[in-house]
């Protein structure tokens, strides 16, 4: 997913916090790689290490549009779900970009659109 680096929120030794843009909305995520700077764009790849459970922070979605939002230290995302895998693997789909999440079974046809909060979020850039 292609993004813009806004600014670089906290830097410290061994962790990385930036708020950045999407073509969806804002994020606030970790950062993994060499620190970046403000206004750069980046190519990356978005890792939610959440566990996701119906009901909880995975719900259908009323919107059929992506977005991503933060506050009070979640991301909101809302995406298009369009597998879930029989270990539990599911593929968000947010635009162009593919994200893999971890997810309790339950039975919706697919593809659907869904909410999902998350605190677990990293990105790093893939063509560094």
């Amino acid at each position: 997913m292609n993004i813009t680096i806004a600014s670089i929120v906290k830097s410290t030794h061994n962790k990385i916090l930036v708020e950045y843009s999407t073509p969806y909305g804002k994020g606030l995520s970790v950062f993994t790689g060499s620190p970046p700077t403000a206004n750069q764009t980046l190519d990356v790849e978005i890792n939610i290490d959440d566990e996701f459970i119906w009901g909880e922070n995975l719900t259908p979605s009323s919107k059929n549009t992506p977005s991503i939002s933060f506050d009070l230290g979640f991301t909101y995302i809302t995406g298009e779900l369009i597998v879930i895998e029989d270990d539990g693997c599911g593929v968000l789909k947010i635009g162009d970009a593919i994200i893999l999440i971890s997810l309790e079974q339950k039975k919706y046809t697919l593809p659907i659109y869904v909410d999902i909060i998350a605190k677990e979020i990293s990105i790093h850039p893939t063509n560094i």
